[in-house]
């Protein structure tokens, strides 16, 4: 199942998304709807199968790029502002309600990673997603750059945004880093796992995919607003509307275990916590994602159908 190319407003930016159908869809019905969101710096095009996916569970699927990210407009490119891929979100539900066919009182969001972290804010302030599924989400921004340094390069981090911010505030301009390659200044807010690059490495040469369709690039102003960005207290206003996560239980250093406690612990009922033993990329990968969007299409079910 193809989904069909959408535009949506997010505060004046033209944004895109694909939407994907149940089979014998009808604009004279009523049906469950969902909007779904990818991880830091990914395009929807890594979202293909789980739009195809929600569809064949019954849902009207709205798969989203943020804005400065795969199609949707918005300058400088890779420019992540957290608090604007939320309003992304609440722009393409206000698109999605007004679609013929979808029944407005019963939306839910998914998102994963990063976007994980996004819809479980999203949830928390928009009071008509009535169901949200976090999948292995990164809820803290600080938190999860601390948890892939050692404290003195954690601490290096942060010099150097606020010598880059200064550089901004002198020179002007919105200079950005490469993402999966070496920075020409050695900058590595993020360093890799090498279990990861196995993984990823290993994967490409099996199949030609590279798991997650991620930008050349992000800004460098994005990591002061990553590490600004904190959705693990935010959970606790989404009650009583419903809140999942689901969790990874096998090597996983990329998803912080600390802020998904949390964020869990603090929820309202109801609520649901899913762990699936696999490794921090295993649930983009056949058969492994099968589980992780089985349970959470169990759980829109649930409390949307």
């Amino acid at each position: 199942m193809s989904g069909s190319t959408i535009q949506f407003t997010s505060q004046g930016t033209v944004c895109e998304g694909d939407l994907y159908l149940p089979a014998n869809f009808n604009t004279n019905g009523s049906y469950p709807a969902l909007v779904i969101g990818h991880g830091f710096t990914v395009s929807r095009t890594s979202l293909v199968e789980e739009g195809r996916l929600f569809a064949e569970a019954g849902f009207v699927t709205l798969a989203i790029d943020y804005r400065h990210f795969g199609t949707s407009g918005g300058e400088p490119r890779g420019r992540l502002y957290p608090m604007q891929e939320v309003e992304d979100f609440r722009a393409a539900i206000d698109w999605l309600e007004a679609q013929p066919g979808v029944d407005a009182d019963r939306i839910g969001i998914w998102g994963t990673s990063f976007g994980g972290g996004i819809v479980t804010h999203v949830a928390a302030h928009d009071i008509r997603v009535r169901a949200c599924v976090a999948q292995a989400p990164i809820l803290d921004g600080d938190n999860w750059i601390r948890s892939l340094n050692r404290e003195t390069d954690y601490l290096a981090v942060r010099k150097y945004l606020l010598e880059a911010r200064r550089k901004r505030f002198a020179e002007g301009g919105d200079p950005s880093m490469p993402m999966g390659a070496p920075p020409e200044d050695g900058f590595t807010p993020m360093p890799a796992d090498p279990a990861m690059i196995e993984d990823v490495m290993g994967w490409y040469a099996k199949t030609g995919d590279m798991l997650m369709h991620s930008a050349p690039s992000i800004t460098i102003e994005s990591f002061e607003h990553v590490m600004q960005f904190d959705a693990s207290h935010t959970s606790r206003k989404i009650a009583p509307r419903a809140y999942c996560i689901v969790q990874l239980t096998g090597h996983d250093v990329y998803h912080p275990n600390e802020p998904i406690q949390t964020a869990y612990r603090e929820a309202g009922e109801p609520k649901r916590m899913v762990s699936l033993k696999m490794d921090q990329l295993d649930c983009y990968k056949p058969g492994f994602r099968e589980q992780t969007i089985g349970a959470a299409a169990s759980f829109f079910r649930e409390y949307l159908i």
